[in-house]
């Protein structure tokens, strides 16, 4: 069976995951957001958030490969002894917002800022997904993974929001939930009554796009239905 290694701490990706059938092994990528979007200010969103996608994988695929630097990216990631092929998707994802990105407030203030620029607008979520097919020689041994082919692409949804109420702003800030999600925006939490409609994937705006991961996957003929691990019976 192949694995799917999910290169993402996010819950909302792991669920999204799991609920599709899959249940993904982990690795949490050390890729500093704020450092790469500051090294590429003129960068339009798509190339941003597919630049933060790749980065995150290749963090996670150096570690597989053994290339990383001794210390860097983390701990090495521990897989099942008996696999020889593996899966590995890196998303990031970043709300376009008059032209430009709107990443993660991680503060109150800037929530509040975000919001009030974008209440009662309709921005765009872009999230990139970067898919690679992994394999080794020696599946009961720490024989290193090497990448045998890899897509990368993004998908865009279009997101109609309601304009909330100073109180209800003030509430949702105070949950703290929208500090860590890209544009401060949620539709599968506490965020969702502020959400009117969206044009395009539900689940990639969640972070994760199901029927393009499946897409990518097919063109390098790895079949979909082969990662299912958790159907129920």
């Amino acid at each position: 069976m192949t694995r799917l290694l999910l290169a993402s701490g996010s819950p909302s990706r792991l669920r999204i995951l799991r609920e599709a059938g899959i249940e993904p092994l982990i690795a949490v990528p050390d890729v500093d957001e704020d450092a790469l979007e500051a090294a590429h200010p003129d960068a339009d969103v798509r190339t941003l958030v597919t630049l933060l996608a790749e980065a995150k994988a290749r963090a996670v695929v150096d570690r597989l490969s053994g290339d990383a630097e001794d210390g860097a990216n983390g701990d090495s990631v521990e897989l099942e002894t008996g696999a020889r092929d593996l899966v590995v998707v890196a998303c990031d994802s970043v709300l376009e917002l008059d032209g430009r990105p709107v990443g993660k407030p991680h503060t109150a203030e800037r929530t509040r800022t975000v919001w009030q620029r974008m209440a009662g607008t309709s921005p765009v979520l872009w999230s990139a997904h970067w898919v690679g097919d992994l394999t080794r020689d020696e599946p009961r041994t720490s024989s290193p993974w090497r990448v045998r082919d890899h897509r990368l692409a993004a998908g865009e949804t279009l997101v109609h929001l309601a304009t909330p109420t100073a109180d209800e702003l003030e509430d949702y800030i105070a949950t703290e939930e929208p500090f860590e999600v890209a544009g401060a925006l949620t539709i599968d939490g506490l965020g969702g009554a502020f959400v009117t409609g969206i044009e395009g994937d539900h689940h990639n705006v969640i972070g994760l796009s199901l029927p393009l991961v499946r897409g990518l996957l097919a063109d390098m003929g790895v079949r979909w239905t082969a990662l299912w691990n958790r159907i129920p019976a």
